[in-house]
């Protein structure tokens, strides 16, 4: 097999995989866009972890500085092996973003912040937000005392001109294509569910005594994670209306995060079951009824919903896989690769028998291109998924499907809680 390293724009070759400016000048090169090299190997990440936003090359039958292995901005280069582009894969483009979910301090150590020095914080507000090469948890060595290790993963993002830092955990969380994938959700957290059209207010009153800035249109079939909700306070009820206040950042509407809505138009549910209202029990068995997003799918003349199932009894929804009725399939042709896709996954949910959390299902071009999705995308087509497995890591899910999942399979080297399926050719990644 022929290596090369193919090198697409401007770039530093480096004998450390930090920024130029924290290198001595023998510790770097100037490489120009264009240039090729052979490769006697390459990696993207050690038992460590990534090379944070490195790929790691070992020269073939040269060297450069009278060296021959360096570490490339992973953003610059691609490897091909006869001509294929084998560098990045497919989860190697994913790009997890960080949040900050309340103002606090990033630290180059994962220590209180009493026993740093001025020089290793630096203060963020709630809302900061940074795409990331990788972040973990933990290494060989045990956890970050409580504390998320990341890569930040674009150059002018840098802070204070360093890459890798360290931020408590409470304070932050780890999105994959706008899902929460670390911390991993409480799956009984409560999540506010809208029945049917209805406004978001700031005040519990009617919305004819509201000013404009005061009320937001929200759909049926919006759901969003509450870090608390309640009926009344100490001065009584709240006129008919549910109080609730969003948990992650990502989700805050205009900037704010305690909103109020009509408890007829809206229910609070954990681990899937109602818990306000009080649900009354039915005069009369009901056939089933979706109270989620309505929408349509090419090739069919029917109404879909966003809780609907895709298959009838199956565990995964129509709002899984349009991302809450956002990303509506162009072609009949993907609404037949979705269902194709759930009924190979069913199998799976039932062997493993634990909930799956679907982070990623179907992507227009214009939404994988914005998560960094790859190119060729199986997720393009509504044939791949990204997900998560209460309980397990992706590795341990990989390792439960291996011998009967016949498509594609990876492991999201830096999102190690995450594990990609699809349903193209049978090839394997991350392991």
């Amino acid at each position: 097999m022929n290596q090369v390293l193919r090198i697409n724009q401007a770039t530093v070759f480096v004998l450390r995989p930090e920024p130029p400016s924290q290198l001595a000048p023998d510790e770097q090169v100037a490489i120009a866009a264009g240039s090729v090299y052979p490769l006697q190997s390459y990696a993207y990440a050690d038992v460590n972890g990534g090379f944070n936003g490195h790929i790691k090359v070992a020269l073939r039958d040269r060297t450069l500085g009278s060296f021959n292995t360096w570490f490339v901005p992973s953003q610059a280069a691609q490897v091909e092996a006869d001509g294929v582009v084998v560098y990045p894969y497919e989860d190697q483009e994913s790009m997890p973003v960080l949040w900050i979910n309340t103002g606090t301090l990033l630290k180059r150590r994962p220590l209180d912040s009493t026993l740093l020095n001025a020089n290793e914080i630096v203060a963020v507000p709630r809302g900061q937000t940074y795409n990331l090469h990788s972040y973990a948890s933990g290494d060989s060595q045990g956890n970050f005392n409580n504390h998320i290790k990341f890569a930040i993963r674009n150059a002018t993002d840098f802070v204070n001109g360093l890459n890798t830092w360290f931020v408590f955990t409470p304070h932050a969380f780890v999105t994959l294509d706008s899902d929460v994938v670390y911390p991993r959700p409480d799956p009984n957290g409560f999540v506010l569910r809208v029945t049917q059209s209805t406004l978001f207010k700031r005040r519990p009153v009617d919305n004819t005594q509201l000013a404009p800035g005061e009320q937001v249109q929200a759909s049926p079939g919006t759901a969003l994670m509450l870090s608390s909700y309640a009926f009344a306070d100490a001065q009584g009820p709240f006129n008919g209306h549910i109080r609730f206040a969003l948990k992650y950042v990502k989700d805050d509407i205009n900037g704010l995060n305690t909103w109020y809505v009509f408890q007829g138009h809206a229910r609070v549910e954990r681990a899937g079951v109602v818990v306000y209202p009080p649900p009354q029990p039915p005069t009369q068995p009901q056939s089933p009824q979706y109270v989620g997003r309505p929408f349509r799918l090419p090739g069919n003349a029917s109404t879909f919903y966003t809780d609907q199932p895709i298959i009838p009894g199956g565990s995964f929804t129509w709002g899984e896989a349009t991302h809450g009725a956002t990303r509506i399939p162009e072609t009949q042709a993907i609404v037949d690769n979705i269902i194709g896709l759930a009924q190979a996954l069913q199998p799976v949910r039932d062997r493993i028998n634990r909930p799956f959390t679907i982070n990623s299902w179907y992507r227009p071009p214009a939404i994988n291109a914005a998560v960094g999705g790859a190119s060729q995308s199986q997720h393009l087509l509504g044939r791949a998924v990204d997900i998560q497995v209460q309980g397990m890591s992706g590795r341990q899910v990989a390792n439960a499907v291996m011998l009967t999942w016949r498509g594609g399979i990876g492991i999201y080297n830096n999102i190690p809680n995450v594990i990609h399926l699809d349903t193209g050719s049978r090839r394997t990644w991350g392991f």
